[in-house]
């Protein structure tokens, strides 16, 4: 069996509990409640009626009153009671609805790389798709080890899954009632994880639209996470011009559990986005450029997960003096945020093989302090550092950008005018000059003419 367990609260005190499919009143049935088909946790006090305290097992039983119970050394109150969130595809279904075989390891001890902490065997296939020279994995269920494996000679190995690259003919996605009620479906892109979002059919309004409501979007739709989001209706006119607006915190399990409201915009508003699909999201070709940095994921040019030569940089370490360069770098005046953990969608596993350390002052992230990454992001896609830049200070330092040239460029045509004007009318008082001379002369030769003919 495929198990994981995400959070006991506390460890030894348990549970209960009652919901409405199972009879939960008998005292050899187990039962979760507290939060949506039994997979939250920290779901209410409870009472203090406790079946089971200071239990412990070891993982072979097959009902929690197979486990061992310790005498409890006190009472448990009221808010003590245990939860549980368990992993809902287990072993079997794995199996029965995938390429993978069970108890097979591939090309055992000739493996290109063995990776630790892998959560499930579909995280180790996501692994093998990312390498390039990976065509099998094996999946050790109890170090929870992925091995990214060139070929396929089989050894008959227990608690292990192996199987291919991808799965060739997985099964089809259901098909969604979009015009229901609460269904969320995306619509209009070029593929199932991709499109305008639309909530019964109507359609999300761009306003307040981030990363935090695309994130419970993509969950919602059983995609890891979101890669992209997009504004102004990015996959095509939307059938307004009534929409949802939607707020979320990141955290809700369903676009509907977010606060909403439903106003009138137009046809372009529409808010979209791109979910992981186990493909990373395609940077721009320039992106690529040596020294050249690019955010990416973001609602804008001022904000993003940051790549440096079109990789991903590693968020260890990162702080707001790397994030002010970043923007200053961008044309910028300053950074409003750093960010961590892959803010704005997942990134690549293929992370930049540069740390930086800034001091704030730098001209460029180029001239900033870097060493050689200490690989702790190493196939960790929730680890891309990112930024907000203030995209004011942006428009700020283009208009005095532009004072600045135009500035000396407008003295110079002033002073060339006026150096011309003043020519031409130096030219003009020298042509009076003259003239009002030789009106001097012709008056005064008149005038002594005349007095010789009086005498």
């Amino acid at each position: 069996m495929i198990g994981k367990l995400l959070s006991l609260i506390p460890l030894f005190a348990l549970i209960n509990t009652a919901d409405s499919l199972r009879d939960c009143s008998d005292s050899n049935t187990l039962c979760l409640v507290g939060g949506p088909d039994g997979v939250e946790y920290m779901f209410g006090t409870g009472n203090t009626n406790y079946i089971i305290r200071d239990a412990y097992c070891n993982g072979t039983e097959k009902r929690l009153l197979d486990c061992g119970q310790k005498a409890p050394k006190k009472t448990c109150p009221g808010g003590r009671a245990a939860g549980v969130q368990c992993y809902t595809m287990d072993y079997f279904n794995i199996l029965n609805n995938s390429c993978y075989e069970g108890d097979v390891a591939y090309n055992l001890g000739k493996s290109n790389a063995d990776i630790q902490n892998i959560d499930s065997a579909n995280a180790c296939q996501k692994l093998c798709q990312d390498c390039t020279t990976c065509n099998y994995f094996t999946y050790q269920l109890t170090s929870k080890t992925c091995s990214l494996l060139s070929g396929k000679k089989e050894t008959v190995a227990r608690d292990t899954v192996s199987g291919p690259k991808s799965c060739k003919n997985p099964s089809a996605s259901p098909v969604r009632a979009c015009n229901s009620a609460g269904v969320v479906c995306l619509l209009q892109g070029g593929s199932p994880d991709e499109g305008n979002v639309y909530v019964g059919g109507r359609p999300v309004s761009q306003v307040t639209w981030d990363v935090q409501n695309a994130r419970v979007v993509c969950r919602e739709l059983g995609y890891v996470d979101v890669l992209e989001i997009y504004r102004s209706s990015h996959f095509g006119k939307v059938a307004g011009p009534e929409m949802i607006k939607y707020s979320c915190y990141g955290t809700e399990t369903s676009l509907t559990h977010c606060s909403s409201s439903i106003g009138r915009y137009s046809d372009y508003e529409g808010a979209g986005v791109k979910c992981h699909n186990n493909t990373a999201a395609l940077l721009p070709q320039a992106c690529h450029a040596p020294n050249k940095i690019c955010l990416w994921g973001g609602a804008g040019d001022h904000e993003g997960n940051v790549y440096f030569q079109g990789k991903p940089i590693c968020d260890d370490g990162w702080n707001s003096a790397n994030a002010h360069i970043v923007c200053t770098s961008l044309g910028f005046q300053e950074a409003l945020q750093a960010t961590t953990g892959s803010e704005f969608g997942m990134v690549p596993y293929d992370f930049s093989d540069i740390d930086f350390d800034c001091h704030g002052d730098e001209e460029h992230l180029k001239n900033c302090i870097f060493s050689e990454a200490k690989g702790k992001c190493k196939y960790d896609k929730h680890r891309g550092a990112g930024v907000r830049c203030n995209y004011a200070s942006k428009s700020i330092s283009v208009l005095l950008t532009v004072i600045n040239i135009v500035a000396p460029t407008m003295f110079i045509i002033t002073l060339v005018i006026g150096l011309v004007y003043i020519c031409k009318t130096q030219k003009k008082l020298s042509h009076i000059t003259n003239d009002t001379k030789e009106l001097r002369r012709a008056v005064s030769k008149q005038y002594h003419k005349s007095s010789s003919d009086y005498i």
